[in-house]
């Protein structure tokens, strides 16, 4: 058996060696984490708009605010959720697919089943100033008036699908329709004309403005009609989109609408 030991300047050469290989070490990490000041400015919407924003709103204009609190006050499960209507007592009904299921969410969140349509799409929901409830089935499209817990046939247009419902203050019902794209208006007993041949594949929005005339949005050309008596309308927008799906009226008179879609075909 050998014994070795290892000599004094064997010794100081390893820790030498270590030593600089710690100093090249220390070295390259000062170089990697050494760098210069940078600076740049964020002040327009494409600035910010790629960003995720929590809790804040942004401008077109490109400024940052708070944005209005959101809560949660409802949850189906049902696959989608295609109109909300608000009644006079502050209760909500809530229109759904493709179990044709119609909801009524109270003041405090609570929810309830208040009607389940034969049909597997409830597409729109209105509700008048007595509190009566109007609900669209399709593809098989049928109006049903829901009181006191009963639903009945209220009017059915002939149409393949009914897209929107629009109440008036004096009780006059409005349906927007499709494949044939007309406004029939529904009378308190239930009897209905056509109001408005639009010429489109779908009526899929309606309001009615300050003066009590009927708003129409259009699907495939995306226009929007306010309509003045029967058989004449007039257009107040041509979207660069296909789809008018949504109309908002402020006090003030200002028209809202929302226009959706993808691929353009226009119909002559």
């Amino acid at each position: 058996m050998k014994l070795r030991s290892q000599s004094p300047r064997r010794d100081e050469a390893t820790l030498r060696l270590g030593f600089c290989r710690s100093a090249v070490f220390l070295a390259f990490v000062v170089s990697v984490n050494a760098s210069s000041t940078a600076t740049w400015e964020m002040n327009t919407y494409q600035d910010f708009v790629h960003g995720r924003f929590q809790g804040i709103s942004l401008t077109r204009e490109g400024r940052l605010a708070l944005a209005p609190r959101m809560e949660s006050i409802f949850t189906s499960d049902q696959p989608v959720v295609w109109s909300v209507a608000p009644a006079p007592d502050g209760t909500v009904y809530v229109a759904t697919g493709h179990r044709g299921k119609l909801f009524r969410i109270d003041k405090s969140g609570k929810s309830t089943v208040v009607w389940t349509a034969e049909q597997p799409e409830i597409f729109a929901v209105a509700v008048d100033a007595m509190g009566a409830v109007y609900a669209a089935t399709s593809p098989d499209g049928k109006i049903f008036r829901i009181e006191d817990g009963k639903a009945s046939e209220y009017f059915a247009p002939q149409a393949k699908y009914i897209w929107s419902l629009a109440v008036a203050s004096d009780g006059t019902l409005y349906a927007g329709t499709g494949d044939q794209g007309k406004v029939f208006r529904v009378d308190s007993a239930g009897k209905g004309e056509v109001l408005y041949a639009t010429g489109q594949s779908h009526v899929t929005g309606l309001a009615i403005d300050r003066n009590g005339q009927v708003l129409a949005g259009t699907e495939p050309n995306g226009i929007l009609y306010r309509i003045s008596a029967k058989d004449k309308a007039f257009v107040l927008y041509d979207a660069s989109l296909p789809e008018i799906r949504a109309i908002s009226t402020a006090p003030d008179g200002t028209i809202y609408a929302v226009a959706m879609g993808g691929s353009l075909a226009k119909r002559t």
